[in-house]
């Protein structure tokens, strides 16, 4: 298990960097005309403005999912062919969640209520980009780093096989 809470905290590190740098790129327009960078609101979690934070924020949250996910990945047996579709499912609900639970209260439910507001619409959908990113870089990183379980089984079944053919001859 332990191999796979390191392999999840960095490929959550770098899942957090993916994150931020997305955050960072996409603005949003606010109903006034003011235009702000996502990664901002990240910030205003720990009552910040600044870009810099916001970065941290997002890295520092993201290496800790990426850890959870790797114990996931290590109790529930993950593999690393089914891993991309786990982790696109994780990302997706840590958005979910981030709407209801993270989000200051003026923004919660945003998703639902971005039919009537562009501004709570570009918000939703950057946010959704950054959950996606994140998982992508999860996803590879598991694919490439993480424990082949498939090699093991097959790896005994093939001695098996070859201990058991001299026998039959």
């Amino acid at each position: 298990m332990r191999s796979g809470i390191i392999v999840g905290a960095g490929a959550g590190l770098g899942g957090g960097i993916a994150a931020a740098v997305v955050l960072s790129i996409l603005a949003i327009k606010g109903p006034h005309g003011e235009i702000t960078r996502a990664i901002t609101l990240v910030s205003h979690t720990i009552r910040s403005d600044s870009l810099a934070v916001g970065g941290l924020v997002q890295v520092a949250v993201a290496a800790a999912l990426g850890a959870l996910f790797g114990v996931l990945y290590d109790v529930v047996g993950l593999r690393r062919e089914s891993v991309a579709a786990w982790a696109t499912f994780y990302g997706i609900a840590w958005w979910i969640v981030g709407w209801f639970a993270v989000m200051l209260p003026p923004l919660r439910f945003a998703p639902w209520a971005a039919v009537e507001d562009p501004a709570l619409f570009q918000l939703a959908i950057a946010g959704l980009l950054a959950c996606l990113g994140f998982a992508a870089v999860l996803a590879a990183a598991f694919t490439l780093f993480g424990r082949d379980r498939a090699s093991a089984s097959d790896g005994r079944a093939g001695v098996a096989r070859s201990v058991a053919r001299p026998a039959a001859r």
